[in-house]
């Protein structure tokens, strides 16, 4: 299980991925990556997701957008494990 911070500072736990049973999962904000890859302030909808980082050996899953970081969070670690 790992353990990642958002940006408010609060910590949550991620499931290994369901896909390829890595442990990289990386939350994700659209903001954020905007922001980092653009170097520009970013005015859109904020949503969060969780992807297993494919640059740290995973496989790219993802659970999709969501409003919160919880809901991302959530929909993560509900899935079935194989």
């Amino acid at each position: 299980m790992k353990y990642c911070k958002d940006s408010d500072g609060n910590v949550y736990q991620l499931q290994r991925c369901p896909f390829c049973g890595m442990d990289v999962a990386e939350l994700y904000s659209t903001k954020e990556d905007f922001e980092e890859s653009f170097g520009q302030e970013f005015d859109g909808v904020n949503r969060f997701t969780v992807v297993c980082n494919f640059n740290m050996n995973g496989c790219g899953a993802t659970c999709g957008y969501h409003d919160t970081v919880e809901s991302a969070v959530s929909r993560w670690n509900t899935r079935v494990v194989i």
